[in-house]
């Protein structure tokens, strides 16, 4: 391409043509076939029958704005015979009025062709004679790629932030109808396999999820329809199966996950509901394998707004449930410690399980052509289904040792009142920022990663992975430095009302802080986790785990047993767990890519980084008690939560931009991927 334009600069008597990079900012159809055209025309022979016509070329008019086609005389055939050679874009996503391809002329120092790849139908631009505006209009391929991410990113983030707000608003619900009482306590030991089937394993970015998304990336239009249409039967009768064996052996899973309720002053009572609500959740574990498949089809299909809002279905239902039961019941103490409100609330998980599953097979019919009956030769002979299952299955047994490390939290946490309950709620407003970001990066990433793998461009894959990270580490540090530090407010500004009190505030608020210490390393594993799945290797994963529950265990015995330090051991345990396995994780992905990140190099920025926490830190606290102090005649007129609010709100603001003034004055990298994050967000 970069030859056929010197060419056609001398044919045209040019002196000095600034090539900026055309041939990168055309789509890779379009440049092969201008590659193409350039072999019609022979450079070294003065004498081709083009030259002349490329002559008249040269002696059309100087510029032409916006997409209008160039004039042609009748001898002219060059403009005809490159668009003969310029075949469609094969992305059968892009609608005809989405590939548009703009050409200019121009005679004078600025460049001769101005050919340009544009998605979307924007207003056509003006041509100019200035230098420098006609530079600003060639984009760089690496940046359409990552304001493609973010675009993305943004749209599934705000469906995200949506369902979170609605997630975070039924925890308030539970937590002033529930507290940290017999029935809490028995609601989250029996939500431990539902909870696990619905969230993680059937969830967004569960392993179902992910190795289905994956899988389905790389395959055809129909192949993907027929894999897709296997693996929600099999699902289902997978779903069936364990659903059956849960339903008669109720009773034997709560003495496993939970020995310490035999030795609780209200543990008999605590056990018996505890059997009663997990039974009543069972369709959480019917269907969460089918609702996984589907998630991965429309991840595959590049549709993730709808999972992104899935979960809020639940959340809606169990808040329903709630109100219902108090319209009925009231809001007497006697009525909030009645076993009749765990079978509320456990009925309205199961309600929103199913709603969520019914949902998607009318999204999959509605897509289908047609029905198709489904014989299990098909399933034995297969070969999709068979590479599908061969990383399913350690992927799901890697996650579920990764759950199994969490339920050795909760199997000591039953021989200490109320901590099931204050370890749940910590753990969720550690993981509500934690969701948000691994939704917004994470699935957008998905079939970039496989697509990757499967051309073998390790090193652009080795690039996306160390942006990803990168930005992850900016924005979740200072959300965790703010945690950390408002930990107290947050939690007695959100929770405490009706059964959560000024106790429970206290225990909750010490969880949070040290749940909040594994969030960077969280992210930074699902980021690897993805990265091992679509490589196609699931067993590097799935050994760290493994190692992981052991050290868990250990940790959790040695915190409650030898060193007394209680439920807030437990929390600790689980973030030393984390950080050590994301080293782990790292060191054996730089052996399989090459190296991913130089430790020299980051030494400076992670010490930055750290510096730029503590600043934050010191700036949140000290806004935050200089705030309550200038808030304090709002506080007298009855307005309490109204200034709690806003003194966390600006001390967070505070503290987030004493984070961020480092990193801006030093030129981090990270700042700028933030910075094209916030663009995309106003633009939408």
């Amino acid at each position: 391409m970069v030859g056929l334009l010197g060419f056609i600069a001398k044919l045209a008597g040019l002196r000095s043509l600034p090539l900026l990079n055309v041939a990168g900012a055309l789509c890779p159809p379009c440049l092969l076939a201008c590659t193409r055209t350039q072999e019609v025309l022979n450079p070294i022979n003065p004498t081709n029958e083009t030259l002349p016509k490329a002559m008249a070329l040269a002696k059309t008019p100087a510029l032409y704005p916006g997409n209008r086609s160039l004039p042609q005389a009748k001898t002219l055939s060059f403009p005809s015979l490159l668009q003969s050679k310029l075949h469609p874009c094969p992305n059968p996503s892009l609608k005809p009025i989405d590939a548009l391809l703009g050409l200019s002329v121009a005679f004078s120092p600025a460049p001769l062709l101005h050919l340009r790849h544009r998605r979307g139908v924007r207003a056509p631009p003006r041509a100019s004679s200035d230098p420098s505006t006609l530079e600003e209009s060639f984009e760089n391929p690496q940046k359409d790629a990552t304001d493609g991410l973010l675009q993305r990113a943004t749209l599934v983030g705000a469906a995200t932030v949506a369902s979170k707000i609605l997630g975070l608003l039924r925890e308030i619900v539970l937590a002033a109808v529930i507290g940290v009482g017999p029935v809490a306590t028995a609601f989250n030991h029996a939500a431990v396999l539902p909870r696990f089937s619905a969230s993680f394993l059937g969830g967004v970015n569960g392993p179902i999820h992910i190795t289905v998304a994956t899988t389905l990336s790389k395959l055809s239009k129909e192949s993907r329809r027929q894999l897709t249409r296997k693996m929600l039967n099999i699902m289902f009768l997978i779903g069936g199966a364990f659903s059956a064996l849960t339903y008669f052996y109720a009773d034997g899973i709560i003495f496993l996950t939970a020995p310490g309720l035999q030795v609780l002053a209200e543990g008999k009572l605590i056990r018996e509901m505890a059997v009663n609500q997990l039974k009543l959740m069972i369709p959480c574990i019917l269907v969460s394998g089918s609702v996984a498949v589907g998630f991965g089809c429309l991840t595959a299909e590049r549709e993730n707004t709808y999972l992104a809002l899935s979960p809020s279905i639940t959340s809606i239902a169990v808040i329903s449930s709630c109100v219902v039961y108090i319209l009925m019941k009231g809001l007497s103490s006697s009525s909030m410690n009645s076993p009749l409100l765990g079978v509320f609330i456990s009925s309205g998980a199961s309600v929103g399980s199913l709603m969520q599953w019914i949902m998607q097979v009318m999204i999959h019919k509605n897509s289908e052509s047609e029905t198709k009956f489904i014989s299990w030769k098909d399933f034995f002979n297969d070969k999709d289904v068979h590479k599908l299952f061969a990383l399913m299955l350690p992927a799901t047994l890697s996650s579920g040792l990764v759950q199994i490390t969490s339920l050795t939290d909760l199997y000591f946490s039953s021989f200490i009142p109320g901590a099931a309950a204050g370890l749940s709620y910590a753990h969720l407003l550690t993981m509500a920022p934690l969701g948000i970001l691994s939704s917004a990066l994470i699935l957008p990433l998905l079939p970039t990663f496989s697509r990757l793998t499967k051309h073998s461009s390790l090193a652009s894959l080795k690039e996306n992975l160390q942006k990803a990270i990168l930005l992850c580490m900016v924005i979740i540090l200072p959300i965790t430095c703010t945690i950390c530090v408002l930990a107290g407010p947050v939690i007695s500004l959100l929770f405490q009302r009706l059964m959560f009190d000024s106790s429970a505030s206290s225990f909750v608020s010490s969880l949070l802080r040290c749940y909040s210490i594994s969030s960077p390393f969280w992210i930074i594993q699902e980021l690897c986790a993805v990265v091992f799945y679509s490589l196609g290797d699931s067993n590097c994963p799935f050994l760290i785990n493994v190692i992981a529950i052991f050290m868990n265990g250990i940790l959790d015995w040695l915190s409650l047993s030898v060193f007394g330090l209680g439920a807030q051991g437990l929390a600790l345990s689980t973030s030393c767990v984390s950080a050590l396995s994301v080293l782990a994780l790292l060191l054996l992905l730089s052996k399989k890519l090459g190296g991913i990140i130089d430790i020299r190099e980051m030494r400076g920025p992670f010490l930055l980084l750290l510096v730029c926490c503590a600043i934050s830190g010191f700036t949140t606290m000290l806004s935050y008690r200089m705030l309550q102090f200038f808030l304090s005649p709002i506080s007298i007129l009855r307005l309490f939560r109204l200034a709690e609010l806003l003194s966390i709100l600006l001390a967070g603001i505070l503290g987030s931009s004493a984070f961020y003034c480092p990193l801006v004055f030093g030129q981090f990298p990270g700042v700028f991927l933030v910075d094209s994050l916030l663009k995309t967000l106003l633009n939408r």
